[in-house]
């Protein structure tokens, strides 16, 4: 057992988060590339400043975004991308637009965690597992 756990890398962990956190968020990127027209009208009555460039600008951060964060390129900026539009989404969306608390139904834990944990990876980076490491960033 011991031998087992000293084979395993935090890059494996780091990989994992890269990995999930993409399968998530280009679940909600594809219905945006296919309506941005629509994610822009509601950027807009949300109160988002250019409301039009801020659908596009997460519309690509939800399906290109994932594909950089799983091969590891540039996925510091990606991440760092994600972490600001879920404190947009908790903030301007579920809190100030839904008045809605943290673990109550339809709450904003969800868009925390996922914030948090793209946070993780602009403090860590992607790991050895990656693009990036080969690029020496």
């Amino acid at each position: 057992m011991q031998a087992f756990v000293s084979s395993l890398s935090p890059d494996w962990g780091l990989l994992a988060l890269r990995i999930g956190l993409a399968v998530v968020f280009f679940a909600h990127g594809l219905p945006k590339i296919k309506n941005v027209g629509q994610v822009a009208g509601f950027f807009k009555q949300a109160g988002i400043p250019l409301a039009g460039l801020s659908a596009w600008i997460v519309t690509l951060l939800e399906t290109v975004g994932p594909v950089l964060a799983v091969i590891g390129l540039g996925t510091r900026f990606v991440a760092l991308g994600w972490a600001i539009s879920m404190v947009v989404a908790t903030v301007v969306v579920k809190i100030r637009m839904a008045k809605m608390s943290f673990a109550s139904q339809g709450g904003w834990e969800f868009e925390f965690i996922l914030g948090v944990a793209a946070l993780a990876l602009v403090f860590t980076g992607a790991g050895a597992l990656s693009l990036d490491a080969g690029l020496g960033w």
